[in-house]
């Protein structure tokens, strides 16, 4: 059942069981009122009669005039007055007997003012007995005005609770319709059509719902449209990436190989003719030696580009202490410090490489083009108030790396980078957060933040470097 229909019938019963109290209400008082209006009546009557009777005294005629009066009291409503030595009219005795209903009342509201005692009242005008008058309650009169007026409080409350029912309808149907739409809208989102928007109407609640569908809408859309820059940025970085490799097995491997081949020929030459000449035979060898440690050495640099050789086995702070101490050889000028925390978590292959690329890619963009004299590098771990507030709460430590440097700072409009963009990318797959900014003290200062999945390579790894 839909919450429109609920709503509704919970409303008809409401507005039923509320109509039928006061209906109830009604019946269980019509007793006692019909017993009250009719003594109310009789009293009234009763002090109508006495003031006539009053008014005969030291009257000619009086009982002529007591017979007038008493023929013009019959058609009164709510009592019967009569002489005592008269026949009891028949109405008095169809109440009396309860022989009959009231026509269009029910029997059982006109027994519920029962019983009401007649009145007598004697009439003496003069010092002269002129009988008795009887006071009798016309019960079926009060009855029928009681049941009149429930019958038209029944019908008026019904059709104003029909009509309040009607009102109430419309409204929730008004209110529940932007729930319509933003289910339509979650349709589309299902489909994978992010690019939609519910109009921001109804009361408050609903409103700040088809508001808060809005913003998840424009995230989603904004967030696969960055998918698929960074699935087209991958692209074109792997192709770089395959293309300079080319380039570089190509220009580097190629000429070595061909010289290694052409010493191999020559030497095997040599040997056929049978050359005597060792010191020339040991100096083809050595340019052959030459040429192969040259493309070890290419190798080794290819295939560090690729992986960092002994990142898994000997951990991060050994690799990056292996990085800093060529970095500075190249780089005598640049004083390189490192601090990494004895107590840091081993992380998992992925985040340890993470790290370990951000630092490497930190410490690159500052000897190319920072111009700095000092770089330090710091890797710890983060604790939950220093952490972005996006990434606190998380059960996963967090690495937080810092590269630093005093050179020239960020220009004031950046170029693109790849290195830059593959940091980026680097971090927001594993969850974390990256800033690059230039404080006020000068140069460039990379922050990062790495959720790291904690690994179980502490044993290996010890006795790896105890094998060193």
């Amino acid at each position: 059942m839909s919450i429109r229909f609920r709503l509704n019938a919970l409303i008809i019963i409401v507005a039923a069981l509320g109509l039928g109290v006061l209906v109830a209400g009604l019946v269980l008082s019509a007793g006692p009122r019909i017993r009250a209006e009719s003594e109310s009546t009789m009293r009234l009557a009763k002090e109508f009669v006495e003031t006539t009777i009053a008014s005969l005294q030291g009257t000619e005629d009086p009982g002529s005039r007591l017979k007038v009066l008493l023929g013009g009291l019959k058609e009164l409503r709510h009592v019967h007055i009569y002489r005592s030595d008269e026949p009891v009219p028949d109405a008095v005795q169809a109440e009396e007997l309860d022989a009959q209903g009231v026509p269009g009342v029910p029997q059982w509201l006109a027994r519920m003012g029962r019983p009401v005692a007649a009145m007598e009242v004697p009439v003496i005008v003069d010092g002269r007995d002129f009988g008795t008058l009887i006071i009798a309650p016309r019960l079926a009169d009060e009855a029928a005005e009681i049941w009149d007026s429930i019958i038209n409080f029944t019908l008026g409350a019904a059709a104003l609770a029909i009509a309040a029912a009607l009102l109430i309808s419309l409204t929730i149907a008004r209110l529940l319709k932007p729930i319509g739409d933003v289910g339509d809208a979650l349709l589309v989102l299902e489909q994978g059509h992010y690019a939609v928007k519910v109009p921001e109407g109804g009361p408050p609640e609903i409103s700040g719902i088809c508001r808060k569908l809005n913003r998840l809408a424009a995230t989603l859309d904004e967030t696969v449209s960055e998918n698929k820059r960074l699935a087209q940025r991958l692209v074109r970085v792997q192709d770089e990436e395959r293309k300079d490799l080319a380039r570089e097995l190509h220009d580097e491997f190629g000429p070595y190989l061909f010289a290694a081949r052409a010493a191999v020929s020559t030497l095997s030459a040599d040997i056929k003719r049978g050359l005597s000449d060792k010191q020339k035979l040991l100096a083809s060898c050595d340019t052959l030696v030459t040429h192969i440690e040259t493309i070890q050495r290419m190798n080794r640099n290819v295939l560090h580009k690729l992986r960092p050789m002994g990142l898994e086995e000997y951990g991060l702070k050994a690799k990056l202490t292996s990085l800093l101490a060529l970095l500075r050889e190249s780089h005598p000028h640049v004083a390189i410090r490192l601090s990494v925390d004895d107590d840091l978590p081993v992380g998992d292959e992925t985040s340890t490489l993470t790290i370990y690329r951000l630092a490497q890619e930190g410490l690159t963009n500052a000897l190319r083009h920072a111009d700095a004299s000092r770089i330090d590098v710091a890797i710890r771990l983060a604790s939950s108030s220093e952490s972005p507030i996006a990434m606190r709460g998380k059960e996963r430590p967090i690495v937080h790396i810092t590269v630093a440097d005093d050179g020239r700072g960020l220009p004031e409009i950046p170029k693109p980078s790849y290195g830059i963009a593959g940091m980026s990318e680097r971090v927001w797959a594993s969850g974390g957060e990256m800033r690059l900014a230039s404080p006020a003290s000068g140069g460039v200062q990379l922050d990062a933040w790495v959720p790291v999945a904690v690994s179980g390579g502490n044993e290996k790894r010890a006795n790896l470097l105890a094998q060193a």
